[in-house]
C-alpha cells in the first residue's frame, strides 16, 4: 500500500508542477457599428465601415496579430548562451456590431447570428496561428545552442524567430485568401 501511495503522490506532484514557459497571449476585440433593417443595407454599411485587410479592401472583420520576443544571454565557458527568453502574442479582432439587432426581423437576426459565428471561427483560426507561432518561437529560443559570440547568437535567434513568424503569417494570410476573408465560411449576410 505504501508503494502505491508513493507512486500516486509522485504522479500528483508531477501533474501539479508548473509546465514549461508559454508565451503571454493578449486578445482584444474592437467594434465598428452598423445600422439597418435589411441584409442589403447592413452589407453596404460593412463595405463602407469594415476593417481594411492587407489586400486593401474592406471586409466584415479582420484579426490582426503579432508576436514579440526578447531574450537575455550570458557568456559561459567562452560561449554565448541563451539565458532567458520571453514571448508575447498580441491579437486584435475587429468586427461589426449591429445597432438594432434586438428589434430587427427574426430572419435577419438568424442570418446575423450565423455571420457572427463564422467571423468567430475565423478569429479562432487566426488566434491559433498566432499562438502556434508564439509557442514555436519560444521553444526555438529556449533550445538555441551556444554560439561563438553573442552577436552571432542574437542574429541567429532573431533570424530563427522571424522565419517562424513569417511562416505562420503566410498561413494566416493564405487562410483569408482561401476563405475570401470568411465569406466562403458564412461571414456574409448575402
Amino acid at each position: 500500500m505504501l508503494k502505491v501511495s508513493l507512486v500516486l503522490a509522485t504522479s500528483l506532484a508531477v501533474l501539479a508542477a508548473p509546465s514549461a514557459a508559454e508565451p503571454l497571449v493578449r486578445m482584444s476585440t474592437s467594434y465598428y457599428y452598423i445600422e439597418g433593417g435589411s441584409a442589403l443595407i447592413l452589407t453596404e454599411q460593412i463595405r463602407k465601415k469594415g476593417p481594411v485587410g492587407i489586400d486593401g479592401k474592406r471586409h466584415a472583420s479582420r484579426t490582426r496579430w503579432n508576436v514579440q520576443w526578447k531574450f537575455r544571454h550570458n557568456v559561459r565557458d567562452d560561449k554565448c548562451q541563451m539565458d532567458d527568453a520571453t514571448v508575447a502574442v498580441g491579437i486584435n479582432a475587429t468586427r461589426p456590431r449591429w445597432r438594432g439587432e434586438k428589434t430587427g426581423p427574426a430572419s435577419l437576426k438568424r442570418r446575423w447570428k450565423q455571420m457572427i459565428e463564422a467571423i468567430e471561427r475565423g478569429e479562432e483560426h487566426h488566434k491559433q496561428q498566432a499562438t502556434l507561432a508564439g509557442n514555436q518561437i519560444l521553444a526555438a529560443l529556449e533550445a538555441m545552442p551556444p554560439a561563438r559570440n553573442c552577436q552571432v547568437l542574437i542574429e541567429t535567434a532573431n533570424r530563427t524567430a522571424n522565419g517562424i513568424l513569417e511562416k505562420y503569417q503566410a498561413a494566416s494570410e493564405a487562410y483569408d485568401r482561401r476563405t475570401e476573408h470568411g465569406r466562403k465560411d458564412g461571414a456574409s449576410l448575402i
